[in-house]
């Protein structure tokens, strides 16, 4: 009778020590997922205040339907992705939402001599946005990261 409740003490206390060993792995391996989404947290948030960008120059060609934008990259920061960056546009009524590639592309970068095809600090985007209806009045350009400035035309 003595072996047997023996064997179910020394197995109730291995469950116990693998029960514990499970739950502080997985305490700890959540401890350190949310460090690491923290700092990412804190990396994105010091890229966001070394951005920034002016809008520096519009013109409208009222007869081709387009606006011309010149956006200068005048932060610390490189826009990289032109894919993440929105430009708004006011007619008549509310905002009108333009994604890249779809309804406005770029015309040209000056200068782009380093790091070709992205806006390095210093440099000016033209970025043209075809429009539909009446003239647009106002312009607001987006970065990926959420940095934006606007302009009335």
């Amino acid at each position: 009778m003595s072996v047997g409740s023996l064997v179910a003490s020394g197995i109730g206390i291995l469950l116990l020590v693998i029960t514990a060993y499970i739950l502080v792995g997985g305490t700890l391996g959540t401890a350190e997922l949310v460090v690491m989404a923290q700092g990412d947290l804190a990396i994105q948030q010091e890229m966001r205040m070394r951005t920034n960008i002016d809008v520096a120059a519009t013109s409208l060609d009222a007869a081709g339907k387009v606006l011309y934008v010149e956006v200068e990259n005048s932060g610390n920061e490189p826009i990289v992705s032109f894919a993440h960056m929105d430009v708004y546009l006011v007619t008549s009524g509310s905002p009108i939402y333009n994604p890249y590639g779809t309804n406005w592309t770029v015309v040209a970068i000056s200068p782009d001599q380093i790091h070709p095809n992205q806006l390095d600090p210093g440099e000016v985007l033209n970025l043209s946005v075809p429009y539909s209806g009446d003239d647009p009045t106002w312009v607001q350009v987006t970065t990926g990261n959420g940095v934006y400035d606007s302009a009335y035309i």
